[in-house]
C-alpha cells in the first residue's frame, strides 16, 4: 500500500487526498492555482510537510518527498520544496502573478481604459505591433486564444481578444501565457489564461484610487504640447466566507469575492466645420466672389441674392442646424470658420462577482458574473446632438468539479460571453426626416439617422447610421481525467455557438437618401442647396443587417506518461470542426472562380436571398439570363444548395486532426531537457464572414437631376426622376469585394521547440530555448481578376485581358500563404526571495512570411494583410515580418527595499522610524529591442500595366545591391533615397517621378513588370523603455495597510522614433515626424495611487 498524500489550500482550508502508486508517484488533477501545503504520511516513516508550494494557472508542479524512517508523529518540515524550473512538462509558459499585476509600473489604469491587456507585452515570447496586436512565440495574433477561467473571450466578430473583457486588475489571481508545446487540450499554439480571484476563510479587501494627469506627463517627439488628461480609476474589492449571522456560516464551504472598478476620463474634442455666413443663409451671395444664376432661366439673380420666397422649405428646416461662423472672417466663406469644443468623455463601470462552494471533498462548484459598461461621447458636426457610444460586456461562467474516485475526475464548464458596442444618435432623426416630407423616402426606416446632404465647399448636413457590433459565445466544456499507473489520461470536448452581428450600409444616408449639391445649376453649391436642386440623388435599400452564426466542435485525447522519475511524455490528438458562418440576414454572396471566364455568384439558398441582390449590380456584371457581351456569356447566380455548398458558401473541412508530442527529461535534480512538436490550427471567424456581406446585395438607386437642357428635372421635396433608378455600370467595372475561396483550407501551424532548464539556486532558474514554427495555408488577399503585366497602358487594354471580363476587381481571401519563424531565447527567473523577484528574457528571432501584403505595417490579421499588388506572384511579398524584432530584451522587477519591520535591516525599528524608512518598494519594466522591418513604396504610376494602384501599395526598384540602409541614420534621414528608383526610370532628374504607365500621351509606357524591391529590407528605429514605480506601505494597524505609489512609463522620456516616410516619390522620404507608442515607448506618463488593504 502506498503513502497517503494530502494537499491543503490554506485560504479555503480545502483538502484533496491521494495515494502513491507502487513507484511512489502521485498526482492531483484540476485543482485551483494558488498556495498549497503538501503532507505525506506512511507507516514507519516520519510525516513530510512542504508549505508555501504555489501552483500557477494550468501549471504542472512537482514536489518530491524524501521520507525518513521514524514515527508518523515526527515531522519533517520544509518551506516551498517546489523547484524553480519546469521539470515535468514540455510546454513553455510565463506568468504574471497577482503581485506583479498590481505592482509593475504599466499605468494601464486611469486614462481611457482599465484593461490590463497591455501588460502581456512584458512577458517573454510576446511581441506587440503598433496596434497592440500580440504575437506569442512567433505566431500571428489570430493564432492565439484568450480565456477567463477557461471560457474564451476571443471576439467572434474578428478572432482577436476582446481587450475590455480582461478582468479588473483587482480580480485577477494570475495571467498565464503558454506559447510552446501546448497539449491537445488547446487548439491554438498561443494561449492566454486569466484566472479570477476567489474568496477565502479570511476576509480581505481593498479600496483604491489611481490618478493620471497632464502634469505628470512629458511631451513626446512630434507633439507640440502635452495632451490634456485627467483620469481617475477608483473602486474596491472584498472577499471571504459567506456568512449570515445566526443563519449560515460559510467557513470552509462558501466563499465570495466581489470587485467594483470605475473610470472617469473627462476630455474634450474640437470640431472644425465650414458653415454659411448670415448673409448666405438669407440667400445673399454678394460677398462670396461668385455670380449665381437662376437654374431655370440661366439669368443672374438680381444683386446676387436669392429671393426669400424661392428658398426651399427643406433648406429652411435644415438651416437652423448650421451655426454662424465664430473664427476667422465671418462675412464671407473661409475654410473651417466654425470651431467648438465638445465633450467626448470616456467612462467605465465594472462589476465582478465570484462564488465558490465546496459541497464536499468530491464536489466543488463556482460561478462568476462580470459586467462592464464603457460609454463614451462622440461629437457630431454642426449643432447636431452628440452620440452616446455604448460598449457593454457580459461574462457568465460556472464550473463543477466532481472527484468520482481518487483516480477519476470530471470537470464541466459553462460560459456565455457577450460584447455589444453600438452608437446611439440622441436625436429623432426619423421624425425630423418625415417632417421634411421628402417624396419616396420610407417613413418607417428601421434605424435612426438623417439624410446626407453633401454641399460643395461646406460641411454637409446629415447623420450616417450609428453602427453596432455584437459578439456572442455560448460555450460548453467537459474534461474527464483518469489516472492509471504511469498514465494520466485526459479526454475533453468543447462546443461553442458563435454569433457575430453588425449593421449593414451602402451609402452615407442609406435609406434616408443621399443628396449632392454643387455648382451644376446656380454656379455655387450652397445656392443650389437653398433652392433645393441637387445634381444627383441616391437611395440605398437596406432591409436586413449582418447576423453570422456557427457552431464549432472540438475534442481531444491526451496521455501524460511518466515512464520514470526522470522522463515524462505528453502524447495527444485533437480534432476540430469549424463550419463557416451562415448569415441569418441572408446578406452574404461569394464568387466561384471555377467557372471559366464568367465565374458565378453564389448566394444563400433561402428564396429571400435572391431578392436582396442589387438589380443594378446584376446589370453591371451581366447576370444571367443576359445575352453574351463581347463574346463572353452571362454570369450565373446560383444558390448554395445548387452549388453543393454549405450555407456559409465555402467548403467545411472535416479532417482537422492535430497531433501533439512532448518530452521532459530530468538529467539531474537541477537540469531538465524539454522538447515538443505539434500541429495547431487558426480559426476563421467573423472577419472572414464579414468580407462576404453586402458583396452583391448593395442595392443603390441613383438619379441624375441634370436635364438635357441643363435645367433641374426636379426640386425637393421630390427626390428622383421617373424610373426605377436602377443603374448598371459598364460591363467589366463592377468590383467584387470580397470573396472567400470556395475551397478555403484551414490555416495550420507546425511548431517545435527544444529547451534546457537549469536551476541556478533555490530561487533562480535559467531557460535556454530554440523555438520554431511553420505556418501554412495562411489567408492572403489577392485580386483574382488581375491582368498579366503588359507594356500597354491599362486604360488601352480591353476587359478581355482579364480572367473574368464581366468583372472589374475581384478581391478575395485565399488560403496558401506561408510563414516560418525561428528564435533563440534565454530567460532568467527569480521567484520572490528576500524581497526581490525578477524575470529577464532575451529573444533573437527571424520571421519570414508572404501573407502580409506588399507593404506591411503590423502583424497580418485573420484575413491576411494588405491587398496584394501582384496577385500572380505571392512570393514576391515574402520578407521579414514587420513587427517581429530581430532582438528583444525585457526585464520586469519588483524589489522590497530591505529596511523596516520584518525586513533585513531595521527589523526592530520603532514606529516613527518605520513610518519614514520602512515599507518602500521599487518596481520596473525595462524594454530594449531592435526596430521593425520596413518596406519602401512609391505612389502614382502603373509600370506593370495592370491597374496596380487600385489594389494597393507598389514597391520601387533597387539601384544595384543597395537596400537603403544608412550607417548613421537620423530622424531627418533614416534611409537612403538614392538606393531606389521608380520602375521604368533611369538614375537622374526623373528617377523619383513615378508616373510610368499612368496616362497615355503624357507618361512613358508601362514596362510590363513590378518593382524589384523587397518586403522588410529596411530596419526602423529600435525601442528603449524604462518604467519605474516607487511605493510606500504604511501599516495603520495589524491587518490594515495603506500604500502610496507613484509610477512612470518611459521615465527618462527617451525619444523612441516612429517609422520614417517610406514613399520614394516624396522628397521627405526617410524623415521621421512622430514617436512610437507601443512597448511603453511614447512620451512619459505618470500615475499616482492610493490603496487601503485589509
Amino acid at each position: 500500500k502506498g503513502a497517503k498524500v494530502r494537499i491543503t489550500q490554506p485560504n479555503e482550508n480545502a483538502s484533496h487526498d491521494a495515494e502513491t502508486n507502487t513507484e511512489g508517484a502521485y498526482e492531483f488533477q484540476n485543482i485551483d492555482p494558488g498556495p498549497y501545503t503538501v503532507t505525506v504520511t506512511a507507516a514507519g516513516f516520519r510525516t513530510f510537510s512542504a508549505s508555501g508550494v504555489t501552483l500557477v494557472a494550468r501549471g504542472r508542479l512537482r514536489v518530491d518527498a524524501a521520507l525518513q524512517v521514524g514515527e508518523i508523529s515526527q515531522k519533517i518540515e520544509v518551506s516551498s520544496s517546489a523547484g524553480v524550473i519546469a521539470t515535468d512538462t514540455p510546454s513553455i509558459s510565463s506568468n504574471l502573478t497577482v503581485e506583479k499585476v498590481l505592482n509593475l509600473p504599466s499605468n494601464v489604469r486611469g486614462a481611457g481604459s482599465t484593461s490590463p491587456y497591455a501588460m502581456l507585452q512584458t512577458l517573454p515570447g510576446v511581441q506587440a505591433d503598433n496596434g497592440l496586436g500580440l504575437s506569442i512565440q512567433g505566431g500571428l495574433p489570430a493564432q492565439s486564444e484568450s480565456t477567463v477561467d477557461g471560457i474564451s473571450i476571443t471576439a467572434s466578430t474578428g478572432n482577436s481578444p476582446n481587450r475590455s473583457m480582461f478582468l479588473s486588475v483587482e480580480s485577477i489571481s494570475e495571467i498565464r501565457v503558454q506559447g510552446v508545446g501546448n497539449t491537445a487540450e488547446f487548439g491554438q499554439p498561443g494561449d492566454v489564461t486569466l484566472i479570477s480571484k476567489s474568496g477565502s476563510n479570511n476576509y480581505h479587501g481593498a479600496l483604491f484610487w489611481y490618478h493620471q494627469n497632464k502634469a505628470f506627463d512629458a511631451r513626446s517627439f512630434g507633439q507640440s504640447t502635452v495632451p490634456a488628461k485627467i483620469g481617475n480609476t477608483f473602486g474596491g474589492t472584498v472577499g471571504g466566507p459567506l456568512s449570515i449571522p445566526k443563519i449560515y456560516n460559510g467557513k470552509d464551504k462558501t466563499f465570495v469575492y466581489f470587485t467594483w472598478e470605475s473610470l472617469r476620463y473627462p476630455r474634450q474634442g474640437t470640431i472644425q466645420n465650414t458653415v454659411p455666413t448670415s448673409f448666405v443663409r438669407g440667400g445673399d451671395f454678394s460677398r462670396e466672389g461668385v455670380n449665381i444664376r437662376d437654374p431655370y432661366t440661366f439669368q443672374p439673380f438680381p444683386g446676387n441674392v436669392i429671393p426669400a420666397s424661392r428658398i426651399s422649405d427643406v433648406a429652411k428646416k435644415i438651416l437652423p442646424f448650421y451655426p454662424l461662423p465664430n473664427t476667422g472672417v465671418t462675412d464671407r466663406r473661409t475654410g473651417s470658420n466654425y470651431r467648438d469644443n465638445r465633450d467626448v468623455s470616456i467612462n467605465s463601470d465594472q462589476y465582478e462577482a465570484r462564488v465558490d462552494q465546496n459541497f464536499s471533498a468530491k464536489h466543488h462548484v463556482y460561478g462568476r458574473f462580470s459586467y462592464k459598461n464603457n460609454p463614451a461621447i462622440g461629437a457630431n458636426a454642426l449643432t447636431l446632438p452628440s452620440d452616446t457610444q455604448s460598449a457593454k460586456f457580459w461574462q457568465t461562467n460556472a464550473s463543477w468539479t466532481y472527484t468520482i474516485t481518487p483516480s477519476l475526475l470530471n470537470e464541466f464548464r459553462f460560459g456565455y460571453v457577450k460584447s455589444d458596442s453600438s452608437g446611439i444618435f440622441n436625436f429623432d432623426g426619423l421624425g425630423f426626416t418625415n417632417s421634411l416630407n421628402l417624396k419616396d423616402i420610407q417613413r418607417d426606416i428601421f434605424f435612426n439617422g438623417l439624410p446626407a446632404f453633401g454641399i460643395d465647399l461646406y460641411t454637409g448636413f446629415g447623420k450616417g447610421r450609428p453602427g453596432y457590433s455584437i459578439s456572442d459565445n455560448l460555450q460548453f466544456i467537459d474534461n474527464l481525467t483518469y489516472v492509471k499507473g504511469k498514465h494520466t489520461l485526459k479526454f475533453g470536448a468543447d462546443i461553442r455557438n458563435l454569433r457575430a452581428r453588425s449593421d449593414l450600409g451602402f451609402t452615407s444616408g442609406n435609406n434616408y437618401g443621399d443628396f449632392g449639391f454643387g455648382p451644376a445649376f446656380t454656379g455655387y453649391g450652397f445656392s443650389d442647396f437653398l433652392l433645393g436642386v441637387p445634381y444627383a440623388t441616391a437611395i440605398a435599400v437596406v432591409s436586413r443587417d449582418n447576423d453570422g452564426q456557427a457552431t464549432h466542435y472540438k475534442m481531444y485525447a491526451q496521455d501524460t506518461i511518466r515512464l520514470s522519475s526522470k522522463l515524462t511524455i505528453d502524447l495527444g490528438l485533437r480534432y476540430e470542426l469549424h463550419p463557416g458562418y451562415r448569415d441569418n440576414g441572408l446578406n452574404i454572396g461569394n464568387f466561384d472562380r471555377t467557372v471559366p471566364r464568367t465565374g458565378r455568384v453564389i448566394i444563400m439558398s433561402d428564396p429571400e436571398a435572391r431578392k436582396l441582390v442589387g438589380p443594378g449590380n446584376m446589370l453591371s456584371f451581366n447576370a444571367c439570363p443576359g445575352a453574351p457581351i463581347n463574346g463572353i456569356g452571362c454570369t450565373p447566380i446560383v444558390t448554395a444548395q445548387e452549388a453543393g455548398l454549405p450555407e456559409a458558401l465555402r467548403i467545411t473541412y472535416k479532417t482537422q486532426f492535430l497531433p501533439r508530442l512532448g518530452l521532459a527529461y530530468r538529467l539531474n535534480n537541477k537540469t531538465t531537457v524539454r522538447s515538443s512538436i505539434g500541429l495547431y490550427n487558426m480559426i476563421l471567424m467573423g472577419s472572414v464572414f464579414y468580407s462576404l456581406t453586402g458583396t452583391v446585395q448593395s442595392d443603390v438607386r441613383q438619379f441624375n437631376n441634370i436635364g438635357a437642357d441643363g435645367k433641374p428635372i426636379f426640386a425637393l421635396p421630390e427626390t428622383r426622376t421617373p424610373g426605377s433608378g436602377v443603374r448598371g455600370g459598364s460591363i467589366g467595372t463592377f468590383e467584387f469585394r470580397t470573396a472567400n475561396a470556395i475551397d478555403f483550407k484551414p490555416p495550420q501551424m507546425l511548431q517545435w521547440g527544444l529547451s534546457i532548464d537549469r536551476e541556478l539556486n533555490s530561487t533562480t532558474g535559467l531557460r535556454l530555448s530554440y523555438i520554431g514554427n511553420r505556418s501554412y495555408q495562411l489567408p492572403w488577399a489577392p485580386d483574382i481578376n488581375q491582368m498579366s503585366p503588359s507594356t500597354t497602358f491599362y486604360s488601352q487594354r480591353t476587359s478581355l485581358d482579364r480572367p473574368f471580363p464581366n468583372w472589374g476587381l475581384i478581391f478575395t481571401r485565399d488560403a496558401g500563404a506561408n510563414a516560418i519563424y525561428n528564435s533563440l531565447q534565454a530567460e532568467l527567473n527569480r521567484r520572490l526571495a528576500k524581497g526581490l523577484s525578477y524575470t529577464s528574457a532575451y529573444t533573437f528571432a527571424k520571421n519570414l512570411a508572404d501573407n502580409a501584403g506588399p507593404a506591411p505595417g503590423g502583424f497580418a490579421g485573420e484575413t491576411g494583410g494588405g491587398r496584394v499588388t501582384n496577385s500572380l506572384n505571392r512570393r514576391a511579398d515574402r520578407g521579414d515580418v514587420y513587427a517581429t524584432r530581430r532582438q528583444r530584451f525585457v526585464n520586469t522587477m519588483v524589489y522590497e527595499l530591505p529596511f523596516g519591520k520584518g525586513r533585513t535591516f531595521m527589523t526592530n525599528a520603532g514606529r516613527a522610524a518605520d513610518m519614514v524608512l520602512g515599507g518602500w518598494q521599487l518596481s520596473s519594466i525595462l524594454t530594449l529591442q531592435s526596430g521593425p522591418f520596413l518596406t519602401p513604396v512609391f505612389s502614382g504610376g502603373d509600370p506593370s500595366g495592370t491597374n496596380a494602384p487600385s489594389r494597393g501599395s507598389q514597391r520601387p526598384d533597387r539601384v544595384g545591391a543597395a537596400n537603403g540602409s544608412l550607417s548613421n541614420p537620423t530622424r531627418d534621414a533614416w534611409a537612403d533615397r538614392s538606393a531606389f528608383i521608380c520602375p521604368g526610370r533611369t538614375p537622374g532628374p526623373l528617377q523619383y517621378s513615378c508616373s510610368v504607365g499612368s496616362t497615355p500621351g503624357r507618361d512613358p509606357n508601362p514596362i510590363g513588370r513590378f518593382g524589384n524591391s523587397g518586403v522588410g529590407i529596411l530596419t526602423g528605429p529600435g525601442t528603449f523603455g524604462l518604467n519605474m514605480g516607487l511605493s510606500k506601505k504604511f501599516i495603520l494597524k495589524e491587518g490594515v495597510d495603506l500604500r502610496l505609489e507613484g509610477s512612470f512609463t518611459n521615465l527618462p522620456n527617451w525619444t523612441n522614433l516612429g517609422d520614417p516616410n517610406l514613399n520614394v516619390a516624396d522628397s521627405n522620404f526617410g524623415r521621421i515626424t512622430g514617436s512610437r507608442g507601443v512597448d511603453f515607448g511614447g512620451g512619459r506618463t505618470g500615475q499616482v495611487s492610493l490603496r487601503l488593504e485589509f
